[in-house]
């Protein structure tokens, strides 16, 4: 069984076609989105807000939201990606 980091992975690699580290893979993800230059939490942040439609003052708490929506009780805890789907 993946772990949910794995799972994560293999669905970035699904959606961007790419084959890098984890962080490599979710900067595809972010240039594939149009979510602009920065450092990787500044892109993750904006990145959540798009997918949820709205703001958050922290990345912990745009990530809590998004778990939230996608049903998990927090980030970490998310096993299943789809990252085409919205939030």
């Amino acid at each position: 069984m993946a772990t949910n980091s794995e799972a994560q992975h293999a669905a970035l690699r699904t959606r961007t076609s790419t084959t890098g580290t984890l962080n490599e893979d979710w900067m595809e993800l972010f240039d594939l989105d149009s979510i602009p230059a920065g450092t990787f939490n500044e892109r993750l942040h904006l990145w959540l807000e798009a997918k949820l439609a709205d703001t958050f003052v922290s990345l912990p708490e745009a990530q809590q939201a998004y778990a939230v929506d996608q049903s998990f009780d927090n980030w970490s805890s998310i096993g299943t990606w789809d990252f085409d789907a919205p939030a």
